[in-house]
């Protein structure tokens, strides 16, 4: 299959009308800080992916510090929230579509870790899948003049030898034009997520326990990562697409910034219910 992955989202999570999107994106972008960027060439991002009125202005400060920093491919690892799945799951599009226009898979690079054991072509679990499209219009206003490629893929715990296999694929693919872009949320709070592991100081305890996943993003330990996530049951979406991004290496000197952070019951003011959003950006260093 090459054919276009169209929008889902349109007009719900983020506006249908290309110039209210544009508009919208390009407002939260510019409210990246520069002086809150990382020295170096970015490695790894990570960036929320609910509806743009929640994390939209987390995914733009951070994001937005990309602006001079054009990849020519992104690979963009995002949890699967509608479909199981049991393998790294591909995008089997020759093009992800946007109000904006369309984006490039890199299919050469798809068509290549498809014939490896940890990875397969699921277009179903793509059909519907937010966490990619949820990215792509922050990308395309960040570089509307460069041509870029996409590799979409929706990570699962797989076993240590599968895990292991993937790492080497991405590794391999991790050259100086290639960034790796995490779509995660933190914390999902709430009876509704089936999710209460405290009923006081629920602020102050989000985002501690939101800092214990935080803090080991930053410092690229993804055996703690996924040690945090079973011990404290942390309903971070995109642990185990962290987790593999952290495992493709980091060059010594790395420096990694926590770029902003927020919770949606910030904007509604009940944390009955709450999703946290964080930023991080990780670079070479000097």
């Amino acid at each position: 299959m090459n054919a276009v992955r169209t929008p889902v989202l349109a007009g719900s999570w983020y506006p249908a009308s290309p110039a209210d999107l544009g508009a919208e994106v390009a407002g939260y972008l510019a409210g990246a800080d520069p002086s809150r960027r990382p020295a170096g060439r970015a490695l790894i991002a990570l960036a929320p992916h609910a509806g743009y009125t929640y994390s939209g202005p987390v995914a733009g400060r951070t994001l937005g510090l990309l602006a001079g920093d054009p990849p020519d491919r992104i690979v963009i690892l995002a949890p699967n929230h509608r479909v199981a799945i049991d393998r790294l799951a591909l995008s089997g599009a020759g093009a992800y579509a946007t109000p904006l226009g369309e984006v490039p898979v890199d299919t050469a690079a798809r068509d290549r870790l498809a014939d490896l054991a940890p990875f397969a072509v699921d277009d179903r679990a793509h059909a519907h899948e937010h966490a990619i499209e949820i990215q792509l219009p922050f990308l395309q206003s960040l570089w509307p003049d460069h041509d870029f490629s996409i590799l979409p893929l929706l990570v699962t715990r797989l076993a240590p030898d599968l895990r292991a296999e993937a790492t080497a694929a991405l590794a391999e693919l991790r050259d100086d034009r290639t960034l790796l872009l995490v779509s995660t949320d933190f914390t999902h709070f709430g009876a509704d997520y089936g999710y209460l592991p405290f009923r006081e100081d629920i602020p102050a305890s989000l985002e501690k326990l939101d800092t214990g996943a935080i803090l080991r993003v930053l410092g690229a330990d993804a055996e703690g990562l996924r040690e945090y996530g079973d011990r404290t049951g942390i309903t971070m979406c995109g642990l185990e697409a962290a987790a593999l991004a952290l495992e493709t290496g980091l060059p010594g000197g790395y420096e990694a910034a926590l770029i902003d952070y927020a919770r949606s019951a910030d904007r509604d003011g009940d944390f009955s219910r709450s999703v946290s959003y964080a930023g991080v950006l990780v670079c070479t260093g000097s």
